[in-house]
């Protein structure tokens, strides 16, 4: 750390940047060499990734990083040349290498470098590098995890450790057993943008200019009354149009800055379910599709926990051990699919596996157990609305929690997790045949398109994605069942809801007045939210709220309409749930 260069912060970040980069491209590479040990581009892809790292930091002197890059790249470049074939203890102790060096970049990035015990860990490449220990050791082959995929890029490092010859720490580390940092934890706000996006941005911009100046033009014609009324009133329309269609355009080109491919939430995954797959002793294939996909960057800081849960519980508890699956009349080797797609202005993520599903009947009578539903009412319960009662806090049919995850076990997280996000959440499965979880996320935070509502004298914004109709009610169509109000809409019974009486405001009059309803969807469930009146459509910026009201479950964020006034926006999943827990809580009573 003597070289003067380590303390160039621009350079610094340039070489953590980059080097974050490879060793998150290694974690899918090494697994997928595991499973192809003969595939010299994958082979090849990996001994680049080393050997520019060893060069970089070799040049800004980063000496443990070098050392132990140097000694990982001999045995890169011996299995190149043929000397000696890849096994199972090489590539787990390669991996505790890309383990390594994310801990030190994590260190960099967090102030410098450490005292590293390394020794041990060279000691063990010095040893699988020799011919003799290559010939002799077990040889890789897929037997834990095989995956298919078809990108080259993975994640840092998981929990659990690759293999019983684990990485050092650095000797001043946290205590066995917490999470060890990982390269690029750091929270660093810089992201790599497309040049074509940006000479994009910066055209619209030129655009933006030259209104302006025309506006200023016309700002002093007027004054100089050098335009009369008709005319001043054609060019200010004209000119107002021209300044709507720049402004819609410049929003657009700037969210799309602001997108990533979706593979940089799904590249940690090959690793982590090799890992996993061999601490269960579970044969396990992962399908990954449709990391091309785009998302706001944001969104991908926040979906890599949600994800990684339900990845995890499907490897713990939803597939099942080879044995188990042979006596079910199923291969040995379970499948997990990955999959990214758009819809429209959503993303839809789905996690499904193979294994064993989950037993509505099962989940009903812990419900039932639980005081959540009543015997009875359980009865009329659909299969998809008995799996809801998973995502209530607290609420598992797992007998034995394990240390990984639990089915059921933290998935209320997951949802609230979602719901923070603007999305929702839909599970279903099969007893036998597997589970699918779908994610349904905006495509941005920042900009929503909005159906504004009026009740009484305050106006709300409801996201337009997730209205299904508007229409019109006469009082008499309005009905009670078991306890709460229901709306019967074209053969089918929709919960109502007043938003009069969910935020205190003035409730309207009149039995025989048309009333205004407008029906949110969230998945296959619906909602009616009775107004007083349909304001417009508008896309507004969402504003989150603060620590006051942050714990109001019907309330999204905030917004500013044109007049000055903050404009609450609404909640259409937070909205089902309180039309849904009124149900339950009057079928309980």
């Amino acid at each position: 750390m003597d070289n003067d260069l380590s303390q160039d912060p621009t350079l610094v970040q340039e070489f953590l940047v980059e080097s974050e980069e490879l060793l998150q491209g290694m974690d899918q590479d090494m697994v997928s060499l595991e499973s192809a040990p003969s595939d010299a581009d994958l082979l090849n892809r990996i001994f680049r990734a080393i050997h520019t790292i060893k060069g970089t930091s070799g040049f800004l002197g980063f000496e443990p990083v070098v050392r132990l890059s140097h000694r990982a790249e001999d045995v890169l470049n011996s299995l190149r040349k043929g000397e000696i074939q890849l096994t199972q203890r090489m590539m787990d102790a390669l991996l505790n290498v890309r383990d390594q060096l994310g801990w030190m970049l994590a260190d960099i990035r967090a102030g410098g470098l450490k005292t590293y015990d390394i020794d041990a860990l060279i000691a063990e490449l010095e040893l699988v590098q020799k011919p003799g220990e290559s010939a002799s050791a077990r040889s890789a082959a897929p037997t834990a995890a095989t995956l298919a995929v078809s990108t080259a890029a993975s994640a840092p490092p998981v929990e659990e450790p690759a293999s019983d010859h684990v990485a050092p720490h650095p000797t001043d580390s946290s205590p066995p057993g917490q999470q060890q940092p990982q390269a690029g934890d750091s929270g660093a706000q810089t992201m790599r943008v497309d040049v074509r996006k940006l000479d994009e941005l910066i055209n619209l911009i030129g655009e933006l200019v030259l209104e302006r100046n025309r506006l200023m033009r016309l700002a002093s014609d007027l004054n100089l009354g050098r335009l009369s009324k008709e005319a001043l009133d054609s060019a200010f329309s004209q000119s107002t149009a021209r300044l709507s269609f720049i402004t819609e355009e410049l929003q657009a080109a700037g969210l799309r800055t602001r997108m990533v491919p979706i593979d940089a939430v799904f590249r940690k995954f090959p690793r982590l379910v090799r890992d996993v797959a061999r601490s269960l002793q579970k044969e396990v294939e992962l399908v990954v599709r449709g990391q091309d996909t785009e998302i706001d960057k944001t969104m991908v800081e926040l979906i890599g926990d949600p994800l990684v849960h339900l990845v995890r519980n499907s490897l713990d508890h939803g597939l099942e051990l080879p044995g188990a699956r042979e006596s079910a009349g199923k291969s040995r080797q379970g499948t997990i699919r990955l999959e990214a797609r758009q819809e429209g202005d959503q993303i839809v993520i789905s996690v499904a596996d193979d294994g064993a599903g989950i037993d509505p009947q099962r989940v009903l009578r812990k419900a039932i157990e639980k005081g959540l539903v009543t015997a009875e009412r359980g009865r009329i319960l659909s299969s998809r609305e008995i799996l809801d009662f998973i995502f209530l806090p607290g609420f598992s049919t797992v007998e034995k929690a394990t240390d990984l995850s639990g089915r059921g076990v933290g998935m209320d997280v997951v949802s609230s997790n979602l719901r923070r996000m603007n999305g929702t959440i839909e599970l279903d499965s099969l007893p036998g045949k597997g589970t699918t979880v779908l994610l349904h996320l905006p495509l941005t935070l920042a900009i929503m398109p909005v159906l504004l509502v009026q009740v009484a004298d305050e106006i709300y914004g409801l996201p337009l994605r997730s209205v299904l109709e508007t229409t019109q009610v006469r009082s008499d169509e309005v009905h009670r069942m078991e306890g709460y109000e229901v709306l019967r809409l074209r053969g089918r019974t929709l919960p109502l809801l007043r938003l009069a009486q969910i935020f205190a405001t003035q409730v309207r009059t009149g039995e025989d007045l048309e009333q205004k309803v407008v029906v949110l969807a969230i998945g296959d469930k619906r909602v009616a939210l009775l107004v007083d009146h349909l304001v417009g459509q508008e896309s507004t910026v969402i504003k989150p709220l603060g620590s006051y009201l942050h714990n109001c479950s019907s309330i999204a964020g905030a917004t500013i309409s044109g007049d000055g006034r903050v404009r609450l926006v609404l909640d259409p999943a937070g909205l089902l749930a309180t039309a849904h827990g009124l149900s339950r809580q009057e079928t309980i009573q």
